[in-house]
C-alpha cells in the first residue's frame, strides 16, 4: 500500500514540474502559475486537515506495522478481524459480524491491543470454593483438569494458587497457557469441567 502510494505521488509530482517547466520553456510567465498552485495547496491542506491527520496516521501504521491484515486486534475503541487498510482508514469486521471502518488517526492516537500477534496466550480463570471446603482437594481437581486438557501447553507451566480470602468465598487464579487460536476453546473447557468435578467431588462454589 505504501509503495503504491509513493509511486503515484511521485508520478504526479514530476507532471505537475514538467508541466511548470514546459510552460517557461514555451516563454509564458509562470509565476502566477506557481502562485496559484501554492495558494490551492494551502487551502486544500485547510479544508482536508482530518483527512491529513489520517492519511499521516496511516503512514506510521504502514510504517511501524502494529498490526497487518487477517490479525484480530481492539484498536480505537473497536475490537475484531482486520480486514483492509487504506491511507486514511482501516476495516475491521466485529467479532459480531459488523464491518466498521475506523479512521487511522483514531487507531494511532490510541492504544492498540494486537490479540493475535503472538503464537501462544495465558488463560487468566478465577475459580471460588466455600470457606469449608478442602483447599487442597480442590486445588488438585483445579490443576487435574488443566494438566489433562488436550490444548494446554506444557511450557510455560500453569500456574495455580489460592489468590484471595473473599467476603463468601476463597478464590483460586489458574493460569494455564495456549496457542492464541485456542484461547477460547481452553477458557470455556476448563471452566466447564471444573464445575462439573466441583459437584461431583463434592465441592462447593458460594453464590
Amino acid at each position: 500500500l505504501l509503495q503504491d502510494f509513493v509511486v503515484n505521488l511521485t508520478r504526479r509530482t514530476l507532471l505537475i514540474i514538467g508541466l511548470v517547466i514546459a510552460l517557461g520553456a514555451l516563454g509564458l510567465n509562470i509565476t502566477p502559475l506557481i502562485a496559484a498552485i501554492g495558494a490551492a495547496g494551502l487551502v486544500i491542506g485547510l479544508a482536508l486537515q482530518g483527512t491529513l491527520s489520517n492519511f499521516a496516521s496511516g503512514i506510521l501504521i504502514l510504517i511501524y506495522r502494529p498490526f497487518d491484515v487477517g490479525d484480530a486486534i481492539n484498536a480505537g475503541g473497536v475490537a475484531g478481524k482486520v480486514e483492509a487498510m487504506s491511507l486514511v482508514s482501516t476495516r475491521i469486521l466485529t467479532f459480531d459480524n459488523q464491518v466498521q471502518y475506523v479512521p487511522n488517526n483514531s487507531i494511532w492516537n490510541n492504544v492498540i491491543t494486537n490479540i493475535t500477534g503472538l503464537d501462544t496466550r495465558r488463560v487468566d480463570m478465577t475459580f471460588g470454593i466455600g470457606y469449608t471446603d478442602d483447599i487442597a482437594k480442590a486445588e488438585s481437581i483445579i490443576r487435574e483438569v488443566i494438566t489433562n486438557h488436550e490444548k494446554v501447553l506444557a511450557e510455560p507451566e500453569p500456574v495455580i494458587k489460592v489468590s484471595e480470602l473473599a467476603d463468601s468465598s476463597v478464590n483460586f487464579i489458574a493460569r494455564p497457557w495456549s496457542k492464541t487460536s485456542d484461547y477460547w476453546d481452553v477458557y470455556w473447557d476448563i471452566t466447564r469441567r471444573v464445575k462439573e468435578r466441583f459437584d461431583a467431588e463434592g465441592v462447593g462454589i458460594p453464590f
